[in-house]
């Protein structure tokens, strides 16, 4: 495969990348990070790239062409390893979308409907962890679980995942804390993802409650958004 060569940035970027329009009758669309940094696409949207790159739900991207959410690409980079962080991941593809796709765009606050994450009316069933390393373990272990060492901050982070909403932490807590939630996953964890099989056990609403005293309530909130000024579909290569 020919791949274009990306030029060095200050920011992270992948050593080089290949980008190609996806066939206009492809189904699905995926997104798999490699060992080492890279990266491999099928049929992924700007918007789905932007919504991993800047950690952001699609309600919190607005502005560009209707082929920004509609057309997708092929896309297989190489990364920089053998260890690049979350964080230098996410970074990668910033870079990847500002240099061949001229991504241009600005950020405003914008009221939205989101999921606020407070303590139950039971108060919090949380027990305090002597891990000096907060969020780093934190992590979903597979359909319906999320287990490890988080703040709530961290913990209203990953429930953005199957809830597929903002969430933003406004339960008082500040320590780190022992988590290990399970519940029935009830849609899709990524756009253009299969359905995951049933799987019983409690809405994540009620697992919260009673696992961990927690409650999601609705509510409007100013929030972030991403809107985007320019975009360029890129040369193929």
């Amino acid at each position: 495969m020919a791949f274009a060569t990306i030029c060095a940035a200050q920011t992270p970027a992948f050593q080089v990348a290949s980008i190609k329009p996806s066939q206009p009758d492809a189904t699905g669309r995926s997104f798999t990070q490699r060992p080492g940094g890279g990266l491999v696409t099928s049929n992924a949207t700007i918007r789905m790239l932007m919504a991993f790159a800047y950690q952001v739900m699609p309600e919190e991207i607005s502005g560009g062409p209707a082929w920004a959410e509609s057309d997708g690409f092929d896309i297989e980079a190489k990364g920089t390893g053998p260890k690049v962080l979350p964080s230098e991941f996410r970074q990668m593809i910033q870079t990847l979308l500002a240099e061949r796709f001229h991504l241009k765009m600005h950020r405003e606050q914008r009221e939205l409907t989101v999921y606020v994450l407070v303590q139950a009316t039971n108060r919090a069933k949380l027990v305090e962890a002597t891990d000096r390393s907060p969020d780093a373990s934190l992590r979903i272990e597979g359909p319906g679980v999320i287990t490890g060492v988080a703040t709530m901050p961290a913990l209203a982070t990953v429930l953005m995942r199957p809830l597929q909403r903002k969430v933003i932490d406004e339960t008082g807590l500040q320590g780190a804390y022992n988590v290990k939630l399970r519940f029935a996953l009830e849609k899709p964890t990524a756009p253009g993802a299969d359905p995951p099989p049933p799987s019983d056990g409690p809405s994540i609403f009620a697992a919260l409650k009673d696992q961990l005293g927690l409650s999601l309530k609705t509510a409007k909130r100013p929030v972030e958004v991403l809107v985007i000024d320019s975009v360029d579909r890129p040369t193929p290569n």
